[in-house]
């Protein structure tokens, strides 16, 4: 007959397996205890038990980690039967093919318990899916008339000054002039605007060379060919972009209250409204950067990131590069975010609105996932940390 399972020594052999702090003793003790598991039932409910008092100490909001721990317990379980560990029990019990299945059931409690807290709050989660954002935008011409990019055929959708703008496939539009990105003599540019919704994102190459990629609820204002002395245009939200080189006509961004310069340049800029700062990330060449209501201004070398508040002067700092471009690339990225700060990007790709039940737990955040996944995916990651949802209707309300 067996004895009383060790819970609490378990619970601890568990937070050190996924911490990956346990020693091999410990890993083969775990992998001993979990054939002493009486049955499915028992083990389920020992790891709920474990869950409530688990504390990651190494962040588990990563890509594959359901994966990575099905792995890890399998080849532990085989390799400590290699090693003999299991030999008394495999021999008694023939349990080998139930150590196995063990791993399969914890795999399956870690996907239920770390990733989604309780049962209703899956099930209620899945039954109210929201799909990812994806190609969409709306081109508005010179004349006032609009184009859905998204329903539009590929193909020249409109010509103006000598300019053909054309779609070459689903999420991306070419601005291709006659003459090289110049307006003809004595003629006067006409301006487009493309704007993306929530739920939107499109990549735009203005007749210059010079690439743009929009993200959620963003727009970019422009001239569909280029004259004078600078290249300008005007952005709302987040807007990456990869400028054309030219040493004769700089390329000029006006983003809120600042004004970007520079001739050729890869970086970034978050401009959204209900984000506090203006963040501006170089990862290429050099930009300069000023305040249009005051003298502030920085100069910025590639790998920081200019942080523009909305008083007091710019703040300079090391920037985190792979996270600031992180959307561009088909993810969600934080490191060390608040859980507002996460669910404002969430509200503005899966097109919903998002509220706060009691008070905004003051954790910070960091991992990252892709961005092609439903909201239920996105939240199930959340709800390892123990924040909890409800959806009603295109609403997340975020519970304490």
């Amino acid at each position: 007959m067996k004895t009383m399972m060790p819970t609490n020594r378990i619970a601890d052999l568990f937070q050190k397996y996924f911490d990956k702090t346990a020693t091999a003793a410990e890993r083969n003790e775990l992998m001993f205890l979990i054939t002493e598991v009486n049955s499915d039932e028992e083990l389920l409910q020992l790891m709920e038990n474990t869950y409530q008092d688990y504390v990651p100490q190494h962040n588990p909001f990563i890509l594959g980690q359901r994966e990575q721990m099905l792995q890890q317990i399998q080849v532990g379980i085989t390799a400590a039967e290699q090693k003999g560990t299991l030999t008394k029990v495999l021999r008694k019990n023939s349990w080998l093919k139930y150590a196995v299945a063990a791993s399969v059931l914890i795999f399956m409690a870690i996907g239920t318990y770390f990733f989604v807290n309780k049962q209703t709050e899956r099930t209620q989660i899945a039954k109210a899916d929201f799909i990812p954002g994806g190609n969409k935008a709306v081109l508005t011409l010179s004349n006032g008339s609009t184009i859905i990019l998204d329903n539009a055929r590929n193909g020249t959708l409109a010509s103006q000054g000598g300019t053909s703008v054309n779609k070459i496939q689903d999420g991306e539009i070419n601005y291709e002039a006659s003459t090289g990105g110049q307006a003809e003599a004595g003629s006067t540019p006409s301006y487009n605007m493309i704007s993306t919704p929530k739920g939107g994102e499109y990549h735009i190459v203005l007749a210059d060379g010079t690439k743009v990629w929009l993200n959620s609820v963003s727009s970019i204002s422009f001239p569909t060919a280029f004259t004078g002395k600078d290249r300008q245009v005007v952005i709302t939200g987040e807007v990456y972009f990869e400028v054309a080189k030219n040493k004769t006509k700089p390329f000029i961004v006006k983003a809120g209250n600042q004004l970007v310069q520079v001739l050729g340049t890869h970086f970034n800029i978050n401009s959204y409204t209900d984000e506090p700062d203006i963040k501006t990330t170089l990862l290429e060449g050099s930009v300069n950067i000023r305040q249009l209501n005051n003298s502030y201004s920085a100069l910025l070398e590639p790998g920081q990131q200019a942080v523009n508040r909305s008083s007091g002067p710019i703040l300079v700092q090391a920037a985190d590069m792979e996270q600031a471009v992180a959307w561009k690339n088909g993810l969600f990225q934080i490191n060390d975010a608040s859980i507002s700060t996460i669910m404002r990007q969430a509200s503005r790709w899966y097109d919903v609105e998002v509220e706060y039940e009691g008070k905004i737990p003051q954790r910070q955040f960091s991992g990252k996932i892709k961005r092609n996944v439903k909201a239920s995916e996105f939240l199930q990651m959340l709800a390892y940390f123990d924040v909890h949802f409800r959806i009603e209707g295109r609403k997340i309300i975020v519970k304490n």
